[in-house]
């Protein structure tokens, strides 16, 4: 999985404004803080998935005896 990075332009960038704080990938991040058309803040790390299972009610069914 690639690791992304919450970046802060400082240049019109991909259509957003200077000042922008936006998410990239880590190759594009890095390449342009090396042109100097953003800074990165932070990585951002993945959120954790819970692995609780819902609990499911089960109706009970009654069968209507016709005698």
């Amino acid at each position: 999985m690639a690791t992304k990075y919450k970046v802060k332009t400082a240049a019109v960038f991909n259509g957003q404004p200077v000042g922008s704080i936006i998410e990239l990938d880590e190759h594009v991040a890095k390449k342009y803080e090396d042109l100097k058309y953003l800074n990165i803040i932070e990585e951002v790390k993945p959120k954790k998935k819970s692995t609780k299972k819902k609990e499911t009610k089960k109706t009970d069914k009654k069968k209507s005896s016709k005698k």
